[in-house]
Protein backbone atom coordinates (compact mmCIF):
# COMPACT_ATOMS: atom_id res chain seq x y z
CA UNK A 1 0.00 0.00 0.00
CA UNK A 2 1.16 3.69 -0.39
CA UNK A 3 2.40 6.12 2.01
CA UNK A 4 -1.18 7.65 2.19
CA UNK A 5 -3.21 4.22 2.68
CA UNK A 6 -0.46 3.93 5.72
CA UNK A 7 -1.38 7.02 7.06
CA UNK A 8 -5.15 6.95 6.90
CA UNK A 9 -4.84 3.50 8.60
CA UNK A 10 -2.46 4.08 11.26
CA UNK A 11 -3.36 8.04 12.23
CA UNK A 12 0.45 9.37 11.25
CA UNK A 13 1.47 11.75 9.24
CA UNK A 14 3.05 10.97 6.20
CA UNK A 15 6.20 12.78 6.95
CA UNK A 16 6.08 11.05 10.30
CA UNK A 17 6.24 7.88 8.10
CA UNK A 18 8.94 9.13 5.81
CA UNK A 19 11.32 10.18 9.33
CA UNK A 20 10.77 6.61 10.83
CA UNK A 21 11.97 5.44 7.89
CA UNK A 22 14.80 7.83 7.07
CA UNK A 23 15.81 6.56 11.54
CA UNK A 24 15.87 3.06 9.85
CA UNK A 25 12.98 2.01 12.24
CA UNK A 26 11.83 -0.66 9.34
CA UNK A 27 12.65 -3.88 8.69
CA UNK A 28 14.08 -5.69 5.86
CA UNK A 29 11.23 -5.87 3.12
CA UNK A 30 8.48 -3.75 4.68
CA UNK A 31 9.38 -1.03 2.23
CA UNK A 32 9.62 -1.24 -1.45
CA UNK A 33 10.23 1.27 -4.37
CA UNK A 34 7.89 0.42 -7.55
CA UNK A 35 9.10 1.45 -10.56
CA UNK A 36 6.97 4.52 -10.40
CA UNK A 37 9.44 5.52 -7.45
CA UNK A 38 6.39 5.68 -4.78
CA UNK A 39 7.02 3.42 -1.48
CA UNK A 40 5.15 0.77 -1.39
CA UNK A 41 4.51 -0.93 2.36
CA UNK A 42 3.57 -4.11 3.32
CA UNK A 43 1.20 -5.61 6.56
CA UNK A 44 4.38 -5.83 8.46
CA UNK A 45 5.35 -1.92 7.96
CA UNK A 46 1.91 -1.53 9.49
CA UNK A 47 2.55 -3.76 12.73
CA UNK A 48 5.88 -1.98 12.64
CA UNK A 49 4.48 1.27 12.78
CA UNK A 50 1.78 -0.02 15.19
CA UNK A 51 4.79 -1.08 18.11
CA UNK A 52 6.51 2.27 17.13
CA UNK A 53 3.09 4.45 18.86
CA UNK A 54 2.89 2.08 20.95
CA UNK A 55 6.42 2.51 22.19
CA UNK A 56 6.03 6.36 21.90
CA UNK A 57 3.18 6.55 23.99
CA UNK A 58 4.94 4.69 26.50
CA UNK A 59 7.59 6.85 26.71
CA UNK A 60 10.52 5.14 24.99
CA UNK A 61 12.98 7.34 22.87
CA UNK A 62 13.41 6.64 19.55
CA UNK A 63 16.79 5.25 19.96
CA UNK A 64 15.80 2.93 22.26
CA UNK A 65 12.56 2.12 19.88
CA UNK A 66 15.28 0.95 17.50
CA UNK A 67 17.57 -0.89 19.83
CA UNK A 68 14.56 -3.17 20.57
CA UNK A 69 13.35 -3.30 17.10
CA UNK A 70 16.56 -3.60 15.09
CA UNK A 71 16.66 -7.56 15.21
CA UNK A 72 12.48 -8.08 15.72
CA UNK A 73 12.17 -10.12 12.45
CA UNK A 74 15.03 -12.47 13.88
CA UNK A 75 14.45 -12.51 17.51
CA UNK A 76 13.02 -15.65 19.03
CA UNK A 77 9.62 -15.43 19.98
CA UNK A 78 10.04 -15.46 23.91
CA UNK A 79 12.77 -12.52 23.55
CA UNK A 80 10.09 -11.27 21.62
CA UNK A 81 7.80 -11.59 24.16
CA UNK A 82 9.65 -10.71 27.03
CA UNK A 83 10.64 -6.97 25.04
CA UNK A 84 6.34 -6.53 24.81
CA UNK A 85 6.08 -7.39 28.37
CA UNK A 86 8.38 -4.99 29.53
CA UNK A 87 6.49 -2.36 27.22
CA UNK A 88 3.08 -3.75 28.44
CA UNK A 89 4.54 -2.80 32.18
CA UNK A 90 6.15 0.51 30.98
CA UNK A 91 2.41 1.44 30.10
CA UNK A 92 0.36 0.05 32.80
CA UNK A 93 2.93 2.04 34.98
CA UNK A 94 1.98 5.11 32.92
CA UNK A 95 -1.91 4.38 33.26
CA UNK A 96 -1.53 4.23 36.89
CA UNK A 97 0.34 7.76 37.28
CA UNK A 98 -2.16 9.31 34.84
CA UNK A 99 -5.43 7.72 36.56
CA UNK A 100 -3.90 9.34 40.25
CA UNK A 101 -3.59 12.67 38.37
CA UNK A 102 -6.48 12.47 36.67
CA UNK A 103 -8.30 11.72 40.80
CA UNK A 104 -6.01 14.61 42.08
CA UNK A 105 -7.85 16.84 39.28
CA UNK A 106 -11.11 15.56 39.74
CA UNK A 107 -11.11 16.04 44.02
CA UNK A 108 -9.53 20.13 43.31
CA UNK A 109 -12.81 20.61 40.61
CA UNK A 110 -14.87 19.16 43.55
CA UNK A 111 -13.27 21.47 46.10
CA UNK A 112 -13.85 24.49 43.69
CA UNK A 113 -17.45 23.46 42.68
CA UNK A 114 -18.78 22.86 46.09
CA UNK A 115 -17.13 26.13 47.20
CA UNK A 116 -15.80 24.67 50.12
CA UNK A 117 -11.82 25.98 49.38
CA UNK A 118 -13.98 29.59 50.41
CA UNK A 119 -15.00 28.34 54.14
CA UNK A 120 -11.42 28.57 55.31
CA UNK A 121 -10.78 32.09 54.98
Amino acid sequence: MRISEVARRTGLSPSAIRYYEQEDMFGPGQIERASNGYRVYSPDALRRLGLIQAGRDAGFSLAEMKTRLRDWETLPDDERVTLLETQLDVIEERIERLTKSRATVHEALEVLRSGDHRAGR
